[in-house]
């Protein structure tokens, strides 16, 4: 059964849009991951271009006097001391709201 290409059922019209809103969800998860991919891709080149810079810098130090320890313990990140840790909703309750009801 052929129908003109301009003439389409309300069935074939209803199956096509449903086609295209499934399609349309679908395209939008890919579109999404595309995003993070470029994203990954992006962060990927500013990690290498880092660590070339950090090659040099490593080579500059040494060139300056620095050992190899010293240079390595400089490159580890700083520790989180208790003072600069952003409060956690269990740790800006008052005491007594803290407290357990036993029953």
């Amino acid at each position: 059964m052929e129908t003109p290409t301009n003439e389409i059922s309300a069935a074939e019209q209803a199956v096509l849009n449903e086609a295209r809103k499934v399609n349309d969800e679908r395209m939008q998860a890919v579109k999404d991951l595309a995003m993070i991919v470029a994203e990954r891709i992006d962060l990927e080149e500013q990690l290498k271009d880092n660590t070339k810079q950090e090659r040099r810098a490593v080579r500059a130090a040494e060139k300056a006097g620095w050992t190899q320890a010293q240079i390595k313990r400089f490159m580890k990140p700083p520790r989180s001391s208790p003072a600069s840790k952003k409060p956690t909703p269990s740790s800006t309750r008052s005491p007594s709201s803290t407290q357990e009801v036993s029953t």
